[in-house]
């Protein structure tokens, strides 16, 4: 959900739940529709007499004759300055009519403000000369949006329902019903849908396609296309995103009553999948919470929500405009002392601990390796025979391969042969190899003729790195990446993965919870963003961690704790919680004269809370004239995911670049969703997280 309108249903004259339909609004732009009717049905007019009935899989193909084109429907209108109060309004107004305007107000449905448009065009790029012209003469914040038009119907010969007989039956011009004898509807292209379907024309000259529903069915088909838990999978979570959809449902029912529907199955109010979105977990979130709305002062809220606010939430006024909202208010994502679980390793590292990498790691995990040759000073030393022997017979003995060849008396780039011979990859050259292959991948290396396809394959399979057959002497290091490489050609390992719950259980992907199985005295490291590993005596993973670590009966010897790059915030389980996106000058100027008018560009500056958010942007054209933007404009107008964001300009005029980093998706106002799962997470009840991003409510039975 991403905007909402002014209350319409007070719970002092709710009826009771059961009683509560709500009307959603699936298509509202095609010209006809095929419809089946589980185990059959009948077809009737929208006041409930029966016209004829449809067979077990029948399909009917319902179609509106128009007469042709049907009028546009949207416009385009200039917005001057944010949303403001009456008062405000009625003065910018009033100073648009004294240059020959014909200003309107159109209530903002997140508040109790107003927008003030004028101008009418049927393409932005109309908009230009009163853009310019306010620009001029000092007016700030000037937009170009997108705006209903209200038409007269278009007058169509008929609506008619052709069957699969090629029989075409004249409908009423108001629409049908459809009653299916089982519980589903078909809507071809849409999916399947409880209660009733019905199918108008509607003002644009098209048929408009709602589906009736009770309203506790509706969040069915509405919370798992909005926080589905595959992807957030706690249920407190999902039980906050229930209350929250449903306190909108019954804030909003009605919000679009001139359209013929409450509630669009979009983002333009909350996503409706229908029969086809529900799912199990999601079900019980909103069985354990039947009924159940959060309110403010008797009334129900506008549950604003978003997939990331960036760490923080913003207060209602900086983004929709208007005077405060006690319940709006900017909540923080972080905790001060976050649950962390301790887990121990067998092997302390001594002194500067090098950096390592998986392969190194799964050796000594498997003992190919003891503990102590992963120390930084070992692994920088040039590699000997000795030291890998060992290794190479416990990973040839696990893979059952023949007796290791004979080490080579000089060491240094032979050991890397050596070892490959052991892996019996030899074996596999002949054919697949060919000089001109080995002089493409090597160039001149110091490798002998006879081994040029041997060391050709094994660059190409990424196992040993082209600088490496230049190297006289390589390193322990480089040898014992080289040996997990070979022995994961042949015995690929398989990490499992997931996240770490209060109770010391992990969550696999699309699982459910299970134990984590750790031998006695493990290997225990730390990897940090890029991929970089060490080895650590100790570590404190926070509840929501990813940790990896090796199957096995016995328990993994190894376990690998992972830096979140997202840091340690509540609403980090977002691949948009940090982003970095590229503005180009070209793209960004398009852009600017798209949305706003402005066909020049010198500077952009920003203002920002104390949290990062960006309050204001400046925009001067090339005039050095000052553009002002707030708001939900701001990420409108530069294209990006969210208002919290810091820029780098590089290049010259006109290819400079902006370099965006940012984190967040969404608008910021209200419930963070993702932050919702963190706090899940870390134990948080249903209740407690709304009252943390909602503040100040009550939950409340609909009804009472």
């Amino acid at each position: 959900m991403r905007s909402a309108a002014p209350f319409v249903l007070l719970l002092a004259t709710a009826p009771v739940l059961a009683q509560i339909p709500i009307r959603v609004g699936l298509s509202t732009q095609a010209t006809e529709h095929l419809v089946s009717l589980e185990g059959g049905g009948d077809v009737l007019t929208r006041s409930g007499r029966a016209l004829f009935t449809l067979k077990p899989g029948e399909t009917l193909r319902i179609w509106w004759d128009s007469r042709g084109e049907a009028d546009p429907a949207d416009g385009y209108r200039v917005q001057v300055g944010p949303p403001v109060e009456v008062a405000a309004a009625e003065a910018v107004m009033a100073k648009l009519r004294l240059l020959g305007e014909q200003p309107e107000r159109v209530r903002v449905s997140d508040g109790d403000t107003w927008r003030v448009l004028t101008g009418w065009f049927d393409q932005a790029g109309d908009a230009e000369p009163i853009l310019r012209k306010l620009g001029g003469l000092g007016f700030e914040e000037l937009w170009v949006s997108t705006e209903k038009r209200d038409r007269a119907p278009r007058q169509g010969r008929a609506l008619y329902g052709i069957t699969e007989r090629y029989e075409r039956r004249a409908l009423p011009l108001e629409g049908v019903r459809f009653r299916p004898k089982g519980e589903l509807t078909q809507v071809q292209g849409k999916g399947r849908y409880r209660g009733f379907v019905e199918i108008l024309p509607n003002a644009q000259g098209r048929l408009t396609v709602v589906n009736e529903v009770e309203l506790e069915t509706y969040l069915r088909g509405v919370v798992p296309k909005e926080m589905g838990a595959w992807q957030f999978p706690a249920l407190e979570a999902l039980k906050a995103q229930a209350v929250a959809a449903r306190t909108y449902a019954v804030a909003n029912r009605g919000k679009r009553a001139k359209e013929g529907f409450d509630l669009l199955d979009t983002v333009a109010d909350q996503v409706y999948g229908g029969r086809d979105g529900e799912q199990s977990l999601t079900d019980r979130a909103i069985e354990e919470t039947r009924g159940l709305v959060a309110t403010h002062n008797g009334r129900p809220i506008q549950a604003l929500f978003m997939a990331n606010s960036g760490g923080h939430t913003v207060d209602n006024r900086f983004v929709f405009g208007g005077g405060a909202t006690p319940y709006l208010k900017s909540a923080s994502n972080y905790l001060d002392q976050p649950t962390t679980l301790r887990f121990t390793g067998r092997y302390a590292p001594v002194g500067e601990q090098a950096w390592l990498s998986s392969e190194l790691l799964a050796l000594a995990a498997v003992g190919a390796v003891p503990d102590g040759m992963l120390e930084g000073d070992r692994l920088a030393q040039p590699a000997r025979g000795a030291d890998l022997r060992a290794a190479v017979k416990t990973l040839t003995d696990r893979l059952r391969l023949p007796e290791s060849a004979a080490l080579p008396p000089d060491g240094g780039r032979g050991l890397l042969l050596w070892m490959a011979r052991c892996f019996q990859m030899e074996a596999v050259v002949p054919g697949i190899e060919r000089p001109q292959d080995a002089r493409y991948f090597l160039g001149a290396p110091e490798v002998g003729e006879a081994d040029l396809p041997l060391a050709s394959f094994l660059v190409r399979r990424g196992v040993v790195p082209p600088p490496l057959w230049r190297t006289a002497r390589p390193t322990l290091g480089q040898a014992l990446g080289v040996l997990g490489r070979l022995w994961a050609e042949l015995e690929p390992l398989e990490w499992s993965e997931g996240t770490l719950l209060r109770d010391g259980q992990v969550r696999v992907k699309n699982s459910g919870p299970g134990p984590l199985k750790l031998a006695p005295a493990p290997l225990v490291a730390e990897e940090a963003p890029g991929g970089h590993l060490r080895l650590v005596a100790s570590t404190a993973a926070q509840v929501g961690d990813r940790l990896r670590w090796l199957s096995s009966e016995e328990g993994s010897r190894i376990l690998v704790r992972r830096l979140d790059p997202d840091g340690s915030s509540m609403d980090r389980y977002n691949p948009t919680a940090h982003w970095r996106e590229e503005l180009k000058e070209a793209d960004l100027l398009a852009r600017l004269k798209a949305r706003a008018g402005l066909g020049s560009l010198q500077s952009m500056d920003v203002v920002h809370n104390e949290h990062g958010r960006v309050l204001e942007l400046i925009v001067k054209d090339g005039a050095g004239r000052p553009h002002r933007f707030t708001g939900m404009r701001i990420r409108l107008l530069l294209g990006l995911k969210d208002n919290v964001f810091r820029m780098i300009e590089t290049g010259r005029r006109p290819d400079r670049r902006w370099i965006v980093y940012g984190r967040g998706w969404g608008h910021g106002v209200g419930m963070d969703q993702t932050g919702a799962y963190g706090y899940a997470l870390e134990g948080w009840t249903f209740d407690r997280i709304l009252k943390h991003y909602y503040q100040g409510i009550e939950l409340t039975p609909v009804g009472r």
